[in-house]
């Protein structure tokens, strides 16, 4: 994850020196994450992008927000992605064009609370994030401000601590860490996406 923060800010940093030279751009989105085109079990998504246009079809920047997905017998968890994000339009100058984006980041875990019962204690960690999307954008007439409508994937990356005060046979994989039985599960959330924004 450090090494990932350190990309971060040196594109931060890339993105503020070359400001003056390039336009500023923002794209709001709301999202529903599901395991599929059924929306039987969905959680959803708020992102902002704020990011410069390269040229007429291309725009870099960064994109956070915060993202709840439902996670099969283990309750709904959330996150807050940090991701480094490049946008394609094919026809800027038409009032309707297709469109793609890449995500490629980190979602932090830590909004999710530690669980500490007699003997148990489990926390959770954030981990790698990665989202392609593609879509339609629609001009307002007369104005740069556009709204958006796009489906994708979203995988995301995270793991669970448990940290058991009592020895127990039936722990696959445990370490002994300060005296305590430590158990790691790590999980890959694969999911679709439907996402409608608004953007300048």
């Amino acid at each position: 994850m450090k090494r990932f923060l350190v990309i971060l800010f040196a594109l931060f940093t890339s993105l503020a020196a070359t400001a003056q030279t390039k336009k500023y751009t923002n794209h709001n989105e709301l999202s529903v994450i599901t395991y599929g085109p059924i929306f039987l079990e969905s959680g959803f998504g708020l992102h902002t992008f704020h990011g410069l246009n390269l040229n007429e079809k291309f725009a870099i920047g960064l994109n956070t927000g915060l993202d709840r997905y439902p996670v099969n017998n283990n309750g709904a968890k959330w996150f807050l992605p940090l991701s480094a994000k490049v946008n394609y339009i094919a026809y800027p100058d038409r009032k309707r064009s297709f469109f793609a984006g890449v995500d490629l980041g980190y979602g932090f875990a830590f909004l999710n609370k530690t669980v500490q019962t007699n003997n148990l204690k489990s926390k959770y960690r954030g981990g790698v994030l990665f989202s392609p999307q593609l879509g339609w954008r629609f001009n307002f007439k007369n104005s740069q401000s556009y709204w958006s409508l796009a489906t994708g994937y979203r995988y995301q990356q995270f793991k669970r601590e448990d940290s058991y005060s009592a020895p127990s046979s039936n722990l696959p994989g445990r370490d002994y860490v300060n005296g305590l039985i430590s158990n790691e599960n790590r999980y890959h959330l694969h999911r679709f996406t439907l996402q409608v924004g608004l953007g300048f």
